[in-house]
């Protein structure tokens, strides 16, 4: 399905009679988020092109879609979708679309279908797999081949485990000193050092698990350079990003001291939501552990501190 389609099956129920340029910077602007509207070019484009965009008569670039996808708020759009719908009051009329557009979907999730329907035409795009609705079995093909990826990333291997050496490794000193410093914030020892561990039994245990942690994230990042080809061989950069922008907030925020900063992002890590990492369809590429390990290969990229004042 393009674009084209998509807008003009779902005009007559979520327009609310605007007209085609209109109705398509009501479809991007609620699909993206807000900070990406001002940055967005095709929101930019003169009306006439963004009727051609709604009739068929232009298709959207694959830049655009690109700038679109990774700037998505599936929420946003979903909630404008439900709102629009329920103006309306075509729910069972869209519901009624997409079961002709033969799209699987619970009828009384109608909005979060159209969303994700929009999500993968953008992606089709990217790729330049998008076909018109009108070509015979496109639909048929199109729900094939998501079936197919996601079944060949879950039957991916288990990546070779990197084993946990007895002594931290150069690699390692970065999170390591990061974690005395949480460790030394938390008991008010300045500075905090490795022989101290012996007196404080249950941190000698933290930090072992730590670096159990931080080797079980390195398993991927390996793993991931040793698939080294096609879309997956930045897999592991798209994690840290991903992870990264699901803990920043919590890591920013005010704690008692470093270490239940640390321990705050830990919890945050595990509910990230994760919507570029393709190998999350495997259960060997992905876990509440790996997303947590990767905190630490963030705290060796800079991107996180446990401990904020100078010590």
């Amino acid at each position: 399905m393009k674009f084209s389609d998509y807008a003009q099956g779902l005009l007559p129920y979520i327009s609310g009679g605007a007209s085609e340029p209109i109705f398509f910077t009501e479809i991007i602007g609620n699909f993206i988020q807000d900070a990406a509207m001002d940055a967005c070019a095709v929101l930019k484009r003169k009306p006439d092109t963004r009727y051609r965009y709604i009739k068929g008569g232009r298709d959207i670039q694959a830049k655009d879609a690109q700038y679109i996808y990774d700037h998505r708020d599936m929420d946003k759009y979903s909630e404008w979708l439900s709102d629009q719908m329920d103006n309306s009051d075509s729910f069972d009329a869209v519901s009624a679309w997409l079961t002709k557009c033969e799209i699987d979907h619970d009828k009384y999730r109608v909005a979060d279908a159209c969303s994700t329907l929009l999500e993968s035409i953008l992606l089709e795009t990217i790729t330049g797999t998008a076909t018109s609705e009108n070509d015979p079995g496109s639909s048929e093909y199109d729900f094939k081949l998501v079936e197919e990826i996601q079944e060949k990333i879950k039957s991916l291997p288990r990546p070779t485990e990197v084993s946990v050496p007895l002594e931290a490794t150069n690699e390692e000193q970065g999170y390591i000193n990061e974690m005395y410093n949480a460790y030394g914030d938390a008991e008010n020892v300045s500075p905090f050092a490795k022989k101290d561990l012996t007196s404080y039994p249950d941190y000698e245990e933290d930090l072992l698990d730590r670096r159990i942690d931080f080797y079980a994230a390195a398993t991927i990042r390996r793993g991931v350079m040793e698939l080294g080809r096609g879309g997956l061989s930045n897999q592991f950069d798209v994690l840290k990003g991903e992870t990264y922008d699901g803990v920043k907030d919590t890591e920013r925020r005010t704690h008692p001291d470093g270490y239940q900063r640390m321990l705050a992002v830990m919890e945050q890590a595990v509910n990230a939501p994760l919507k570029d990492y393709l190998l999350s369809e495997s259960p060997y590429w992905i876990s509440g552990k790996i997303k947590k390990d990767v905190c630490h290969h963030l705290v060796n990229d800079g991107k996180l501190r446990w401990v904020k004042k100078k010590r």
